[in-house]
């Protein structure tokens, strides 16, 4: 091997480390029913995907889930242990739902902390879509140091049991971040405008770039970013719209980042809420 073919190889392998370390953090998890419209004392099959809205790379072990939470009929509880799952790559929680109405299921995950490298973390954020934080990096001309980042996550869904629309879509589980949609998805129809407010430790999440989108979606539209149909950024009152274009299993999805103190460098939540439109 010559001395260029060397150095061609170890650039090559330098991205590639980069690019895996990358997407080692780079997860979004959702939650994604088997079903959106249910029959009353019927059984739902809920996968819990970590990884992207398409493909999941890793199921989520029990003891990784702060908080399982199911809200119906006003009424929050917390399902069994062993009605949890797993398979290779993905989690699934059978849920046998009661009377009509409609349900959310959350899952919030206890912190975790992972160190990278200044440009490994730089380009995760690149990868994600948090401009935000690039920028503020960017702009500081911070040291290249190590970034020890505090993350995690907090997933909703939101599935309709029979024919009876209630205001439990509405109603926040309390976790650390959370998206709240303004109407109740069932009632939404194609070429309306669907509004929601994020949250942050229950106040709202002012300035916030999120991003919405549905599933099969194919390719970036212009200020889509994160290979996502539509970019918003939140008002003061933590609230944004978007207009849904076609019926289908939609998302909204967040990565709110801020400095941290103590052993980390940077603090993040990530939050989605997934939800079918017909």
């Amino acid at each position: 091997m010559t001395k260029t073919t060397k150095v061609f190889a170890a650039l090559c392998l330098g991205g590639a480390l980069a690019v895996s370390a990358a997407s080692a953090v780079a997860h979004e998890m959702f939650l994604k029913p088997a079903r959106f419209d249910l029959a009353p004392g019927s059984t739902a099959v809920i996968a819990l995907f970590n990884g992207t809205i398409d493909k999941s790379e890793n199921p989520i072990t029990r003891d990784r889930m702060k908080t399982v939470s199911v809200m119906a009929g006003g009424k929050v509880t917390t399902p069994d242990p062993s009605q949890w799952r797993d398979d290779t790559v993905t989690s699934y929680l059978d849920l046998t739902v009661g009377a009509p109405g409609t349900y959310v299921v959350g899952v919030s995950t206890a912190p975790r902390i992972i160190q990278l490298s200044a440009d490994n973390f730089e380009e995760y954020l690149r990868h994600d879509g948090i401009e935000d934080t690039l920028k503020a990096r960017q702009a500081e001309k911070v040291a290249r140091t190590p970034v020890r980042e505090r993350y995690s996550k907090h997933v909703k869904t939101i599935v309709q049991v029979g024919e009876t629309q209630t205001d439990d879509y509405a109603r926040p589980l309390g976790f650390p971040a959370e998206i709240l949609l303004s109407r109740n998805p069932a009632a939404v129809k194609v070429g309306e405008t669907l509004q929601f407010q994020a949250l942050i430790k229950g106040q709202p999440m002012a300035g916030q770039l999120v991003y919405a989108s549905f599933e099969g979606f194919q390719g970036e539209v212009p200020g889509g970013g994160a290979g996502r149909a539509v970019k918003l950024r939140t008002d003061a009152a933590g609230k944004a719209s978007f207009k849904v274009t076609q019926a289908g299993r939609w998302f909204v999805t967040l990565i709110n980042m801020q400095k941290a103190t103590g052993d980390a460098t940077y603090e993040s939540n990530w939050s989605t809420v997934t939800f079918q439109i017909h």
